[in-house]
């Protein structure tokens, strides 16, 4: 009798008809957000092959960038990979990672070697992760700028030496397991996947409108001109809620914005800061939500992308963050900031922060960080 026959008889593996109608709609909702029908259709018959339980987050989907399609790729935990390898009965150990030597703080490789029962003997399945592979990486931002430059996103930095043995150890067992986990990656692995594409040289590092790239080319002036209109919206809104005062106030400190593209984006943003000031004082007064001023062309442009809003989603669906509360306090918490932070007012830097930290985690981390930001946020007076 070979390995894969020997499987323990109560395994629990799910069966083609185990999921109904509703289950496959959390499914879709949930565990994997975003998929096609037909990425849907694949994404449950692994669960089905390999037993794991998509409503116990063992398995889960996540759409990323793949030129200009966005194609699926399955994920599990390390914790995945060794119950998949601990039910085939074959799997007789794995060691602790062996390290190379440290360069830059960081070890430069992780050695694990995997152990399988094969026909009646006991193989070694080495493998090898190198921290130049498979490191995650993010854009370094400065003043609200990337700079260019790349630095090690969070967990990676925290936990070097257990993020590269994990990617050591996934890589093992599917070397050692490759008919139980043959299109199944864990979370660590796949870290790096989400590390930001350097930009193209000689173009902008962020996001601008091609239309106004156009009107620049034409008018220099173009730029200058548009934060001059969208400080007019501002004002003109500011003074419909009574504080024309406060926003000539604001404008004295920048002299020179009809003149200056820097004086005129300082001068707009804190014609906003009024803005919010005054309808958090009347919100506080009337017990209605507060309004920032936020003019829609620049303004839109700083918040999170779709793509971003829809990755944090599935990212925070994985760690059992159920409400807009929940999404609110786990973002603040990774942010470090001192209130909750609602996912459709992120920027794109703390969208991008969050992802670059979050997308590290394997689930059992992710739900251990929920865990601890809703300890640190209750009662939770904002809402995503």
């Amino acid at each position: 009798m070979t390995a894969i026959e020997a499987r323990p008889q109560n395994m629990a593996l799910a069966q083609p008809g185990d999921f109904s109608r509703e289950q496959i709609d959390l499914i879709k909702n949930t565990v994997a957000v975003g998929c096609t029908d037909l990425e849907l259709a694949l994404f449950l018959e692994v669960c089905k092959s390999t037993g794991l339980n998509p409503f116990q987050k063992q398995l889960y989907a996540i759409k990323r960038k793949s030129g200009r399609e966005e194609k699926m790729t399955i994920q599990t935990g390390i914790d995945g990979y060794r119950l998949i390898a601990s039910r085939t009965g074959a799997h007789m150990g794995t060691t602790d990672p062996e390290f190379g030597p440290i360069k830059d703080g960081y070890p430069e490789w992780a050695r694990v070697i995997v152990r399988r029962l094969v026909q009646g003997h006991i193989a070694d399945f080495p493998a090898t992760a190198r921290w130049s592979e498979y490191v995650q990486t993010k854009d370094e931002w400065v003043n609200g700028q990337r700079t260019g430059k790349k630095t090690v996103s969070e967990m990676w930095t925290k936990m070097p030496h257990t993020m590269l043995g994990k990617c050591a150890e996934s890589l093992a067992l599917r070397k050692a397991f490759p008919a139980e986990l043959s299109g199944i990656y864990t979370a660590e692995e796949m870290a790096q996947a989400d590390n930001p594409a350097p930009p193209p040289q000689q173009t902008q590092a962020r996001t601008v409108d091609v239309t106004r790239q156009i009107a620049q080319a034409t008018n220099p002036n173009a730029a200058l001109e548009a934060w001059v209109v969208k400080i007019g919206e501002a004002g003109t809104k500011i003074n419909r809620w009574g504080g024309r005062e406060r926003a000539v106030a604001a404008l004295a400190h920048f002299p020179d914005w009809r003149k200056d593209v820097e004086q005129a984006r300082a001068a707009y943003e804190a014609l906003c800061e009024v803005g919010r000031q005054i309808k958090e004082e009347q919100a506080a007064a009337q017990d209605v939500p507060p309004f920032d001023v936020a003019p829609a062309a620049e303004a839109q442009e700083l918040l999170l992308s779709d793509g971003q809003r829809k990755a944090l989603c599935a990212h925070a669906s994985r760690a059992g963050a159920k409400t807009s509360e929940d999404r609110a306090a786990l973002w603040a918490y990774l942010l470090a900031s001192d209130k909750p932070e609602g996912t459709k007012t992120l920027t794109v830097e703390q969208a991008q922060r969050l992802l670059d930290t979050i997308s590290g985690m394997d689930t059992h981390a992710a739900e251990q960080t929920l865990a601890e930001a809703r300890n640190e946020f209750k009662p939770i007076a904002e809402v995503a």
